[in-house]
């Protein structure tokens, strides 16, 4: 509950200006590059028991710009492991595929007016 109340707090305290780059971070830890609309992850900060189990999901549209797709609680490895985070990773990929269809692959791709 600390961490849903930490991580709520995060989210109602952002101001325009604020870097939510420094909140999600790329969903695979070995990640090391930009990658179109990447699948990213968000969580509250470490804590002295444990780092949180509780995870925002998005897609990465831009520099600061996110698409939140769901959230879980993770308590395994992979995420593939457990039946509700591998419904979230299908949602990501669903959300994914669809902004490419779209032909969104950025901030201003997302915001433009499209008839659809």
């Amino acid at each position: 509950m600390e961490d849903r109340d930490t991580l709520e707090c995060l989210l109602l305290d952002l101001s325009p200006d604020d870097n939510l780059d420094a909140l999600f971070k790329p969903l695979e830890n070995f990640r090391t590059s930009e990658m179109l609309l990447g699948r990213e992850k968000a969580r509250p900060g470490r804590k002295e028991r444990h780092p949180s189990w509780l995870r925002l999901y998005a897609i990465k549209l831009d520099k600061g710009m996110y698409l939140i797709t769901g959230g879980a609680i993770k308590l395994t490895f992979h995420m593939d492991e457990r039946e509700h985070t591998r419904r979230e990773l299908q949602k990501l990929e669903k959300v994914r595929a669809f902004l490419m269809e779209q032909q969104v692959f950025d901030a201003d791709s997302f915001l433009e007016d499209r008839q659809v």
